[in-house]
């Protein structure tokens, strides 16, 4: 079922139980009005009836003003007779009938009917304390009856009919159910409407989803208005594929970047192996330098390789971040820097800093920095180190980079000018910002007071 459909259904079956329940609460309602209408008329009649010549005792029900009866008392009669009430104008008449404590009909009842006794009324009658009311089916109409204690030994029987009663409440309830059903209906047809206006840009959402999965166009957009919670879905639906265009756009651009890269020493290697393969008159010293010269070559492929595949990997990486002393870090960093370049002079000042990171990837970034300085510092000089307050800076003595170049250092495979003819793969600075990142930090480039770079690889500190 689609969710239209669901939406629909759900607002029919809400507004449905809603007007089930107030139809309902209004039966029960006007049901209990109406019996109660009748039950205060059988209270008035019983106490308006005469048994002989002496009237009924009974306590008025609450809210029943009683009138004196217009009926005199006879005297000297022997037989027990009982006078019923009149109906009012346009009422209808009450059954009255008098039973004693075996339930034997006492007097003749007022209409020639005799109603049923029941052991609660015979109890009535033998105790003379108490009344109740109870419906009765007698010949096929709906009595209400009430019983009451008469003289001694004796219960009063008081009935009417509820013929109009069931009437009223039949038609009530075919127009509550009637009212109900269209309600349910145009709520259904309002639902449709309303879920289709409502779920417009969920269709459109899903309709550009599906063509994007058919054409793998990732320039397809929604347009989208408001703030509402679609408009901030389709609003992330762009964002997520402006990332997934731009992730595209970067491993087309690092496919490229890294096949161009890997051809130079791709070629260099095949033409070394085939002047070998040729079996070139070469003395022992050309033979070992063009094996040096392989093996240099190798490693340099090697390490490109890996520097595109960590690179490729990016934020998939897993990451074990612990409290790291980035001091030991720069520590550790500095022996390895001083015996690569023999020829620099590294200056290091470790103030005690911890950090939340991970060693091997850290201790990564940090040799790319020492190493990218005392590469471009002109072949000799000094680089500066400094670990303070989660922050590490190195700083060259080279000729600079340029303000135009500063944005681009961290870019992949990116050289300035002035070092396009240096060995190198351009992936250095780029590994040192993906590390950074993945660490929640950030590393920047700036000119340095008297000439020279200082890159700043600043990290989360842990307290």
């Amino acid at each position: 079922m689609s969710l239209r459909k669901r939406l629909t259904l759900l607002s029919a079956v809400g507004i449905a139980l809603v007007l089930i329940v107030g139809s309902g609460a209004t039966y029960l309602i006007e049901r209990h009005q109406l019996r109660g209408q009748v039950d205060a008329s059988l209270a008035r009649d019983s106490m308006l009836v005469f048994v002989g010549h002496e009237r009924v005792t009974a306590k008025a029900p609450d809210g029943v003003q009683l009138k004196p009866s217009p009926f005199p008392k006879a005297a000297g009669k022997k037989a027990t007779t009982v006078i019923g009430p009149r109906p009012a104008f346009g009422s209808l008449p009450s059954y009255v009938e008098l039973i004693d404590r075996q339930g034997a009909t006492v007097a003749p009842p007022v209409g020639g009917v005799r109603l049923p006794v029941s052991e609660r009324a015979l109890e009535i009658a033998r105790t003379g304390r108490g009344s109740f009311y109870a419906d009765a089916h007698l010949h096929g109409v709906h009595l209400r009856i009430r019983v009451s204690p008469a003289k001694s030994g004796h219960a009063l029987l008081v009935a009417r009919s509820l013929s109009e009663v069931d009437r009223a409440l039949n038609r009530l309830a075919w127009s509550l159910g009637s009212t109900a059903a269209i309600g349910i209906l145009l709520a259904a047809l309002v639902g449709a409407a309303v879920a289709r206006g409502a779920l417009r840009p969920v269709r459109e959402l899903t309709e550009t989803a599906e063509r994007v999965s058919k054409t793998r166009d990732l320039g397809e957009r929604i347009e989208t208005t408001g703030k509402d919670e679609l408009s901030r879905l389709g609003s992330t639906f762009n964002a997520m594929l402006d990332s997934l265009e731009g992730a595209l756009r970067s491993q087309r651009r690092l496919v490229a970047d890294a096949s161009h890269e890997l051809r130079t020493p791709l070629t260099s290697l095949r033409t070394n192996i085939d002047l070998l393969r040729q079996g070139a008159t070469l003395d022992h010293c050309d033979r070992e330098r063009l094996l040096a010269d392989i093996g240099a070559e190798i490693e340099e492929l090697t390490r490109l390789v890996t520097n595109v595949v960590d690179l490729a990997r990016g934020s998939q990486r897993d990451l074990h971040l612990e409290q790291i002393r980035l001091d030991e870090i720069a520590q550790a960093v500095v022996p390895r820097a001083r015996k690569r370049f023999p020829q620099f002079e590294f200056d290091l000042e470790a103030e005690p800093t911890t950090v939340w990171g991970d060693a091997p990837e850290l201790e990564r970034a940090v040799w790319n920095l020492v190493e990218n300085a005392a590469k471009w510092s002109n072949g000799t000089g000094r680089v500066e180190i400094r670990t303070a307050g989660g922050e590490l800076t190195v700083r060259d003595h080279g000729p600079g980079i340029s303000a135009a170049d500063r944005p681009l250092v961290f870019d992949r495979f990116y050289r300035t000018e002035t070092t396009r003819g240096q060995p190198g793969s351009g992936l250095g600075l780029a590994i040192v910002r993906q590390v950074a990142e993945s660490h929640g930090g950030s590393v920047n480039v700036e000119e340095a007071a008297g000439g020279g770079t200082r890159f700043r690889l600043t990290l989360v500190e842990s307290q």
